[in-house]
Protein backbone atom coordinates (compact mmCIF):
# COMPACT_ATOMS: atom_id res chain seq x y z
CA UNK A 1 0.00 0.00 0.00
CA UNK A 2 1.35 3.56 -1.26
CA UNK A 3 1.20 6.52 1.50
CA UNK A 4 -0.50 9.75 0.56
CA UNK A 5 3.09 10.86 0.41
CA UNK A 6 4.56 8.27 -2.09
CA UNK A 7 1.54 9.38 -4.73
CA UNK A 8 2.28 13.10 -4.08
CA UNK A 9 5.99 12.19 -5.05
CA UNK A 10 5.04 9.88 -8.08
CA UNK A 11 2.90 12.97 -9.58
CA UNK A 12 5.38 15.36 -9.40
CA UNK A 13 8.65 13.52 -10.73
CA UNK A 14 6.88 13.48 -14.32
CA UNK A 15 6.68 16.22 -16.67
CA UNK A 16 4.72 19.50 -15.47
CA UNK A 17 1.51 19.98 -17.11
CA UNK A 18 1.61 22.46 -19.95
CA UNK A 19 0.99 25.76 -19.14
CA UNK A 20 0.37 29.03 -21.34
CA UNK A 21 -0.06 32.92 -20.69
CA UNK A 22 -3.07 33.89 -19.65
CA UNK A 23 -2.19 37.32 -21.57
CA UNK A 24 -2.37 37.60 -25.58
CA UNK A 25 0.59 39.40 -27.23
CA UNK A 26 -1.24 42.57 -27.42
CA UNK A 27 -2.36 42.89 -23.76
CA UNK A 28 1.46 41.90 -22.56
CA UNK A 29 2.82 44.87 -25.09
CA UNK A 30 -0.05 47.31 -23.17
CA UNK A 31 1.16 45.80 -19.55
CA UNK A 32 4.84 46.94 -20.85
CA UNK A 33 4.06 49.84 -21.67
CA UNK A 34 2.37 50.60 -18.41
CA UNK A 35 4.76 49.34 -16.21
CA UNK A 36 7.53 51.95 -18.08
CA UNK A 37 5.85 55.02 -19.50
CA UNK A 38 2.48 54.79 -17.58
CA UNK A 39 4.00 54.54 -14.55
CA UNK A 40 6.42 57.72 -15.29
CA UNK A 41 3.68 59.60 -16.19
CA UNK A 42 2.06 58.67 -12.55
CA UNK A 43 4.85 60.88 -10.72
CA UNK A 44 3.07 63.76 -12.25
CA UNK A 45 -0.12 64.31 -10.22
CA UNK A 46 -2.06 66.20 -13.50
CA UNK A 47 -1.12 63.20 -15.68
CA UNK A 48 -2.75 60.47 -13.23
CA UNK A 49 -6.68 60.13 -14.81
CA UNK A 50 -5.66 61.04 -18.14
CA UNK A 51 -3.04 58.04 -18.18
CA UNK A 52 -5.54 56.05 -16.51
CA UNK A 53 -7.94 57.00 -18.86
CA UNK A 54 -5.49 56.47 -21.74
CA UNK A 55 -4.80 52.72 -20.58
CA UNK A 56 -8.18 52.36 -20.82
CA UNK A 57 -9.38 52.61 -17.11
CA UNK A 58 -12.99 54.20 -16.43
CA UNK A 59 -12.80 57.21 -13.76
CA UNK A 60 -15.21 59.45 -13.33
CA UNK A 61 -14.94 63.09 -11.59
CA UNK A 62 -12.80 64.00 -8.61
CA UNK A 63 -11.57 60.83 -8.01
CA UNK A 64 -7.98 61.32 -5.44
CA UNK A 65 -5.30 58.95 -7.22
CA UNK A 66 -2.51 59.25 -5.24
CA UNK A 67 1.27 58.24 -6.36
CA UNK A 68 2.10 55.44 -4.75
CA UNK A 69 -0.93 52.63 -5.58
CA UNK A 70 -0.71 49.69 -7.29
CA UNK A 71 -3.11 49.01 -10.12
CA UNK A 72 -2.30 46.05 -12.04
CA UNK A 73 -4.30 46.15 -15.74
CA UNK A 74 -5.43 49.43 -16.06
CA UNK A 75 -7.98 48.40 -18.93
CA UNK A 76 -10.07 46.40 -15.61
CA UNK A 77 -10.51 49.32 -13.77
CA UNK A 78 -13.38 51.58 -13.07
CA UNK A 79 -14.09 54.63 -10.95
CA UNK A 80 -17.44 56.21 -10.14
CA UNK A 81 -17.15 60.11 -9.39
CA UNK A 82 -15.06 61.18 -6.01
CA UNK A 83 -13.69 57.76 -5.39
CA UNK A 84 -10.26 58.49 -2.25
CA UNK A 85 -7.82 56.17 -2.43
CA UNK A 86 -5.30 56.07 -0.41
CA UNK A 87 -1.47 55.60 -0.23
CA UNK A 88 -0.10 52.09 -0.83
CA UNK A 89 -3.86 50.57 -1.87
CA UNK A 90 -3.37 47.81 -4.45
CA UNK A 91 -6.19 47.45 -7.02
CA UNK A 92 -5.26 43.91 -7.88
CA UNK A 93 -7.32 43.99 -11.46
CA UNK A 94 -6.49 41.09 -13.19
CA UNK A 95 -10.73 40.91 -13.64
CA UNK A 96 -12.72 44.04 -13.38
CA UNK A 97 -12.84 46.12 -10.25
CA UNK A 98 -16.09 48.57 -10.60
CA UNK A 99 -16.21 50.91 -7.79
CA UNK A 100 -19.31 53.44 -7.10
CA UNK A 101 -19.00 56.85 -6.49
CA UNK A 102 -18.24 58.45 -3.46
CA UNK A 103 -16.15 55.30 -2.11
CA UNK A 104 -13.39 55.75 -0.09
CA UNK A 105 -10.84 52.77 -0.29
CA UNK A 106 -8.44 53.58 3.06
CA UNK A 107 -4.07 53.38 2.33
CA UNK A 108 -3.23 49.53 2.28
CA UNK A 109 -5.96 48.09 1.27
CA UNK A 110 -6.23 45.51 -0.86
CA UNK A 111 -8.55 44.50 -3.57
CA UNK A 112 -7.91 41.44 -5.39
CA UNK A 113 -9.79 40.61 -8.86
CA UNK A 114 -7.39 38.17 -9.64
CA UNK A 115 -6.45 34.18 -8.50
CA UNK A 116 -5.82 30.67 -9.75
CA UNK A 117 -7.69 27.81 -10.17
CA UNK A 118 -6.49 25.21 -7.41
CA UNK A 119 -8.27 22.47 -8.42
CA UNK A 120 -6.29 22.36 -11.76
CA UNK A 121 -2.57 21.50 -12.05
CA UNK A 122 -2.02 23.65 -14.27
CA UNK A 123 -3.00 26.77 -11.56
CA UNK A 124 -4.91 28.73 -14.52
CA UNK A 125 -5.45 32.07 -13.95
CA UNK A 126 -8.80 33.22 -12.81
CA UNK A 127 -10.00 36.72 -12.91
CA UNK A 128 -13.39 36.81 -11.02
CA UNK A 129 -14.92 40.52 -10.85
CA UNK A 130 -15.36 42.79 -7.77
CA UNK A 131 -17.40 45.37 -7.48
CA UNK A 132 -17.89 48.26 -4.84
CA UNK A 133 -21.42 49.86 -4.65
CA UNK A 134 -21.77 54.09 -3.82
CA UNK A 135 -20.92 55.14 -0.90
CA UNK A 136 -18.78 52.92 0.64
CA UNK A 137 -15.67 52.65 3.02
CA UNK A 138 -12.96 49.98 2.81
CA UNK A 139 -11.05 50.23 6.04
CA UNK A 140 -7.12 50.61 6.29
CA UNK A 141 -5.49 47.66 5.07
CA UNK A 142 -9.23 45.78 4.61
CA UNK A 143 -8.98 43.24 2.32
CA UNK A 144 -11.36 42.77 -0.39
CA UNK A 145 -11.30 39.07 -2.37
CA UNK A 146 -11.83 37.80 -5.58
CA UNK A 147 -16.28 37.44 -7.24
CA UNK A 148 -17.12 39.99 -4.09
CA UNK A 149 -19.56 42.56 -4.58
CA UNK A 150 -20.38 45.16 -1.46
CA UNK A 151 -23.92 46.36 -2.01
CA UNK A 152 -24.52 50.49 -1.33
CA UNK A 153 -23.47 52.07 1.87
CA UNK A 154 -21.39 49.13 3.12
CA UNK A 155 -18.33 49.89 5.61
CA UNK A 156 -15.38 47.63 5.72
CA UNK A 157 -13.17 47.77 9.40
CA UNK A 158 -10.08 48.62 9.37
CA UNK A 159 -8.23 45.00 8.79
CA UNK A 160 -10.96 42.95 7.76
CA UNK A 161 -11.11 40.51 4.97
CA UNK A 162 -14.27 39.82 3.02
CA UNK A 163 -14.75 36.91 1.05
CA UNK A 164 -18.33 36.73 0.23
CA UNK A 165 -21.05 39.07 -1.31
CA UNK A 166 -22.29 41.69 1.04
CA UNK A 167 -26.02 43.55 0.96
CA UNK A 168 -26.32 47.28 1.08
CA UNK A 169 -25.93 49.09 4.70
CA UNK A 170 -23.25 46.20 6.00
CA UNK A 171 -20.74 46.98 8.30
CA UNK A 172 -18.15 44.30 8.56
CA UNK A 173 -15.09 42.90 10.92
CA UNK A 174 -12.60 40.56 11.45
CA UNK A 175 -11.36 37.62 9.18
CA UNK A 176 -13.21 36.37 7.69
CA UNK A 177 -15.26 39.58 7.84
CA UNK A 178 -19.02 39.20 9.43
CA UNK A 179 -21.50 41.46 9.48
CA UNK A 180 -21.60 43.85 13.21
CA UNK A 181 -24.22 44.32 14.97
CA UNK A 182 -25.26 48.25 15.13
CA UNK A 183 -23.13 49.30 12.90
CA UNK A 184 -19.62 49.54 15.30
Amino acid sequence: MTSSTDRNTEAMAGTPPARRSAWTTRQKCIRLLWGTFGRAAWWIPALRVPTLRMFGGRVGRGCNLPRKVELTIPWNITLGDRVFIGERAILYSLGPITVGSDVVIEVRAHLCAGSHDMRDTRFPLTRPPITIGDRCHIGIDAYIAPDVELGEDCRVMHRASVYSSQPAGSTLAGNPAKPVEGGA
